[in-house]
């Protein structure tokens, strides 16, 4: 009886801790193991048999957790041996990943490491390795540990619900071609039937070889490409041995294979090319709800809008678009180059020809994204306005990128007049009355404002009091805003809760 006692006053302190400091709050109490299960001795058998059950439930929540996520990243040779051994050896871990992420560089790196005999032949064993590559193991050494690299794809091959796959390999050099290429291309026959995401982030002239020869992506429904082109494979512009042409080719040949099932598409690159061969060569993707274009688009780096125009015209029927012309050079802000301008006299004549006759009439939500790379370029890219021109409609609009100025704000949002967005989403560089007024003016019918600013009332400027003052009185009866989110780039701001209640005043859908 006196141990029971003690248990209850035991649970009776750890209740009164868990109430915490104010009224609503829990905090969790860590008492000795050897106390817990002294407490358990107590527990009837029934709820201590629920309690089992709980916790193997949250159990296998934290399991499924932990391991539905593989990232090969180390290049430390034991680490690598180390996910290895433990994919090999427990079929529940196995069991349970279900996005895998590669390193190239990494896993070569941890072979040549791991490697001690160089001049030793060694044949690759296993079966999916290209044949080329297969044959080169048998006739000469090479400096990876090839015995690793066959245990690491045994060890993929273990790995037998696989939904999510991606490839990180930046700026790769030729020494790492010759390795990471075939072992890229004997991963892809493991696990391509299952597939429904791909994001791959490498140089061009690496992911066009690799796509080449994959097939059987039957249930793939996500597709996103990040590549940059710093190859020296890719001769000058437009002359002998330019090889983009091809490699857009092979890209888009890969990519309308999947035409049937494909939802999602994003394609990002701030390449120096010439993106009219990859548009051009595109077909119809009549499942496709997101798109997603953040690459250059300007008269010198899509030569030939009709590509464009076409695809876009195409999809017209995107839920989810997302639209950021990225400036790549000095030749961004130029006009069409006499010499190979397809019939564009002017940079308007060729936005015309890129975005007259599109429209956009169901749009979800579109974000727009403004030039925050080159300084020689304009913030807000010529097809911006443009793209906004074509949205008929759309629910919720994003703004990505920090506006400076009120008239860069009035060309991206005069556009939006007559297609009565619900939701903007936006950053500023100056909180200021004219700012708000501008906004109320721009979009009346807007119900929700998630808005964030670096300044207040002018550039450098924190001292809330002037735009409080200024908002004394203020009334924008006309705007239907209903929800404001208010937030400060910079960190420890104390002007952001006064101005919201300041703004909450002179709305009436905030009052």
């Amino acid at each position: 009886m006196g141990e029971m006692r003690t248990v209850r006053s035991v649970m009776a302190v750890v209740r009164r801790e868990n109430k915490g400091p104010s009224k609503g709050t829990t905090t969790m109490t860590h008492l000795p193991t050897e106390l817990w299960l002294r407490i358990a001795y107590f527990v009837p058998d029934v709820d201590l048999f629920r309690l089992a059950s709980v916790n193997h439930l949250f159990h296998d929540l934290v399991t499924d957790r932990r391991y539905r996520q593989l990232v090969i990243d180390d290049d430390r040779p034991l680490h690598l041996i180390h996910k290895l051994t433990r994919i090999e050896r427990d079929p529940s871990v196995a069991a349970r990943v279900q996005s895998l992420t590669i390193h190239p560089k990494a896993v070569r790196s941890a072979c040549l490491r791991s490697s001690r005999n160089t001049w030793l032949i060694r044949p690759g064993k296993n079966v999916h390795w290209p044949d080329a590559f297969r044959l080169r193991t048998e006739r000469f050494a090479i400096e990876e540990d090839i015995e690793l690299a066959d245990r690491f794809l045994d060890a993929v091959a273990k790995l037998d619900r696989i939904e999510e796959y991606i490839i990180e390999w930046k700026q790769g050099v030729e020494a790492e071609r010759t390795f990471c290429l075939p072992l890229l291309t004997a991963v892809w026959p493991l696990h391509s039937q299952n597939l429904r995401t791909i994001k791959l982030d490498m140089m061009l002239s690496h992911l066009c070889d690799m796509l080449s020869t994959v097939s059987g992506l039957d249930r793939l429904q996500d597709l996103s490409l990040r590549f940059t082109c710093n190859d020296s494979r890719f001769g000058p512009w437009g002359g002998p041995g330019y090889e983009a042409k091809y490699a857009f080719e092979q890209l888009a040949t890969f990519m309308n294979r999947l035409a049937l099932t494909l939802q999602s598409l994003a394609i990002y690159s701030i390449g120096h090319l010439n993106f009219s061969w990859l548009f051009a060569s595109l077909t119809l993707f009549p499942k496709m709800k997101s798109l997603s274009l953040q690459v250059p688009c300007d008269p010198r780096h899509v030569i030939d809008p009709t590509g464009l125009h076409h695809f876009l015209r195409a999809h017209h029927a995107v839920e989810h678009f997302n639209f950021a012309p990225q400036y790549c050079c000095h030749q961004s802000t130029q006009d069409p180059d006499p010499a190979i301008s397809h019939g564009c006299a002017s940079t308007e004549d060729w936005l015309n020809r890129a975005f007259g006759g599109l429209s956009f009439e169901g749009l979800e939500s579109l974000e727009l994204g403004l030039n925050i790379l080159g300084s020689g370029g304009k913030r807000v890219m010529p097809p911006v306005p443009r793209i906004g021109g074509a949205a008929k409609s759309v629910r919720s609009l994003g703004i990505v990128g920090c506006l400076i100025s009120l008239q860069d704000l009035k060309a991206v949002l005069d556009p939006f007049k007559m297609a009565n967005p619900r939701t903007l989403v936006i950053e500023v560089h100056v909180l200021d009355l004219n700012l708000l007024d501008l906004l109320a003016s721009s979009l009346p019918d807007l119900e929700r404002l998630d808005l964030t600013y670096r300044w207040v009332g002018s550039s450098g400027c924190t001292d809330e009091a002037a735009l409080v003052k200024s908002l004394q009185g203020k009334q924008l009866s006309q705007w239907k805003l209903w929800q404001l989110v208010l937030r400060c780039s910079r960190q420890n701001d104390d002007a952001r809760w006064p101005c919201q209640q300041a703004i909450s005043n002179c709305i009436p859908g905030l009052q």
